[in-house]
């Protein structure tokens, strides 16, 4: 038997040969969440030695991690905005860009009346389930093309004890009916050549409908765009989270729908969020 001390050594040595570059950290939460404990555990008991199943179920998770696959699949969730999200290969991993976005949406609207929202290609249901935490009086509704994203989306509304969201399967608009106070996404904006050119475990694992847009990643953000104005209130919003160097032309697209379109950086001070007011 290893101790964990000697089992975390050898796998953030085998991780970093691996090109892993957190190698020490995903070491310590692949482990952390294998034995069920904080990753403070493992040093305040780094002499305790490893049962032989453990390690052999741990080495199965360092494999999987050295191949590349998401640290997030792995484990099968991942925090986001206060929420615990479960996540697999049919959603994509929520990302800290996203989380930006929801800080900016409830900073700017906590005291206006938002009671409904639209949550377009919701997949994880990790935007509309955080919109639906603090909008309480808000009915959200979130739709997916994807029945697998929509089961899981489901499945996290559960897990997280939100009750004033539904999910429907819809393309973007197709089923959708109503009008909506704001209307929200994070649509597919890569083109193809910026997907083969992303890491291993974006190109490898995650959904690459989720991700790649045609017209220069732009399609399904002129769709949006374009149609939303037949689901919005006349005082309502649509917020888009978008590809850095897409701004320009949006806003030259957006001018045939909305007479207000606000471009704001994300923390990384990259055009990465979009606003549309009548």
């Amino acid at each position: 038997m290893a101790s964990l001390i000697e089992v975390l050594k050898q796998s953030e040595l085998f991780l970093k040969s691996k090109g892993i570059t957190a190698s020490r950290l995903d070491s310590e939460l692949l482990l952390s969440h294998l034995l069920g404990c904080k990753r403070s555990f493992l040093y305040l008991k780094s002499e305790n030695n490893i049962e032989e199943p453990v390690l052999s179920r741990f080495q199965s998770l360092l494999f999987r991690r050295g191949n590349r696959e998401p640290l997030q699949y792995i484990i099968g969730e991942v925090d986001f905005y206060g929420l615990s999200i479960a996540v697999d290969k049919n959603v994509l991993i929520p990302r800290h860009e996203t989380e930006e976005l929801i800080g900016i949406v409830i900073s700017r609207f906590r005291n206006k009346s938002i009671g409904s929202i639209l949550d377009l290609g919701t997949g994880s249901g990790a935007i509309g389930l955080a919109l639906a935490k603090h909008f309480t009086t808000a009915n959200v509704l979130a739709v997916d093309t994807s029945r697998n994203a929509l089961s899981m989306a489901q499945k996290n509304a559960l897990r997280n004890k939100i009750g004033n969201i539904r999910f429907m399967e819809s393309d973007w608009f197709e089923s959708v009916d109503g009008i909506f106070d704001m209307i929200i996404s994070n649509p597919p904006y890569l083109t193809n050549e910026e997907f083969e050119n992303t890491q291993d475990e974006i190109k490898n694992f995650e959904p690459k409908s989720a991700l790649v847009s045609a017209n220069n990643g732009l399609a399904d953000i002129f769709k949006i765009i374009g149609t939303a104005g037949k689901f919005l209130a006349k005082d309502g919003v649509l917020v888009l989270e978008t590809g850095s160097s897409q701004h320009e032309f949006i806003a030259r697209f957006a001018k045939d729908y909305f007479g207000k379109f606000e471009s704001i950086r994300d923390l990384g001070r990259e055009n990465r969020f979009a606003f549309f007011e009548y």
